[in-house]
């Protein structure tokens, strides 16, 4: 198993964010179910992740996938631009260039997942 090691400072914490938002649209779309942990030391099982997930047809996983290949040895791309930050599970997000067509659409799905994941944040702790 080869082994690899994230960029220090303030871009671990974001790749994890990025790589953890993964999880979910990977088991939706492929059936395939992430290991976090097994990302983070295998290079050979990142490569493949990452490059199933660029072949996404969820637009959010691709840009997703794209930030995580950036970042994932570290800052040695940290010059270019981030991709539009992930929406908070409050926030709605706004619609990629390419789908300008599909605001409305885009809404009503955020607004349906802010939703269910509001049922994860609020009741008793």
């Amino acid at each position: 198993m080869a082994t690899t090691t994230m960029g220090n400072g303030g871009h671990d914490s974001q790749v994890m964010n990025y790589l953890v938002r993964m999880v979910v649209p990977m088991r939706r779309e492929f059936g395939r179910s992430v290991d976090v942990h097994q990302f983070l030391h295998d290079f050979a099982y990142a490569k493949e992740v990452i490059d199933q997930a660029l072949g996404s047809q969820d637009a959010r996983l691709r840009e997703y996938a794209n930030y995580v290949q950036q970042r994932y040895h570290g800052a040695r791309v940290a010059d270019s631009p981030p991709p539009p930050s992930a929406p908070a599970v409050e926030a709605t997000p706004q619609p990629a260039a390419g789908e300008a067509g599909k605001g409305a659409e885009t809404a009503d799905e955020a607004e349906l997942r802010a939703r269910m994941l509001k049922k994860y944040t609020s009741g008793l702790r």
